[in-house]
């Protein structure tokens, strides 16, 4: 893809309309220091200090993320509580510009991973409100709502122990310009192109993610995959077409939190934007890159970025 292409793309995702439905959550960071010397006069126990509280967009919410970033009109389709997270959910779609009139407002405790950080490790997740028994109460709604709208490209998330989005949900949807990533449910995603990483690809076929069985999938499902492979790159196949898209080489440090939700986005606003599959890979690729050499945060891509990385590697 050469850069006038890029610049293509990178116009026409500026006017496009994207929806994302599944499990918005909230990613919560913050540095802890476990050894003070400092102790509670009432329990007795050391005192852990944290500092430096960030929070962002996390689960499909970081999906939607990266596509306002990149410069799409996303619309969010999905629920949240009223408590401070869900607030600081709402505050964060409002900042990108995110349409979250379809992000309900229900009785959970609003999905968040919380994120203890030391000397940028992350320790111990402490999650709030991801097995919520009233997560699915406005799902029915969603999805009639969703299949009311008109939309360039639909992304369908699911990762949480008890999602937004349940087996028959998922059964039942047909888009075929979309896109579903699903962390449980990629066997009843039989009417939607899919997105795996390896070690789902491997859960679902019982088989290793080498490129014949990637293809011998995309055929037997009559759909599209997309495969990720970490520093291997990715695949896309169908019944007509295959490519292998190599990673770029890594850099430094990276974090990988979220890599999986920039190749979705990445690839979808290209896709809908027009471009081959070869291109929509590339640029995935090229986000990827970028926001995995974010540290301690769910990265994500703007055009500038991918611009620069673009032209980098063009003279490479």
């Amino acid at each position: 893809m050469n850069s006038e292409r890029l610049e293509t793309i990178l116009a026409r995702i500026q006017q496009l309309r994207i929806a994302v439905m599944g499990d918005f959550a909230l990613d919560f960071y913050f540095d802890i220091q476990t050894s003070t010397g400092e102790y509670s006069i009432e329990t007795a126990k050391e005192v852990h200090l944290a500092s430096q509280p960030r929070a962002y967009l996390g689960g499909a919410g970081n999906v939607a993320k990266n596509l306002a970033v990149l410069g799409a009109h996303v619309s969010a389709f999905g629920v949240r509580g009223n408590d401070l997270f869900g607030r600081e959910m709402a505050h964060q779609m409002t900042a990108l510009g995110i349409d979250a009139k379809n992000i309900k407002e229900t009785n959970i405790d609003t999905p968040t991973y919380s994120k203890p950080l030391q000397t940028q490790e992350e320790l111990n997740r402490i999650d709030f409100g991801t097995r919520s028994s009233n997560f699915q109460n406005k799902t029915s709604e969603l999805i009639s709502t969703l299949q009311s709208a008109s939309f360039d490209w639909i992304i369908i998330n699911e990762q949480f122990n008890t999602p937004l989005l349940q087996a028959k949900h998922v059964e039942a949807l047909n888009f075929t310009h979309a896109l579903a990533d699903l962390r449980s449910l990629g066997r009843q995603a039989k009417n939607l192109p899919l997105k795996v990483n390896e070690a789902e690809f491997i859960k679902i076929l019982q088989k290793p993610a080498t490129p014949e069985n990637i293809q011998a999938w995309a055929t037997l499902r009559k759909n599209p995959v997309l495969v990720t492979l970490g520093e291997k790159g990715m695949i896309y196949a169908s019944e007509q077409e295959f490519h292998h898209q190599p990673a770029f080489p890594i850099k430094g440090s990276i974090d990988t939190v979220g890599a999986g939700d920039m190749v979705v986005a990445g690839f979808s606003a290209a896709r809908a934007a027009g471009a081959t599959v070869e291109e929509a890979c590339e640029l995935a690729s090229l986000a990827v890159h970028i926001s995995i050499h974010q540290i301690g945060e769910t990265g994500s891509a703007s055009p500038d970025a991918i611009r620069q990385l673009h032209h980098g590697h063009s003279i490479a």
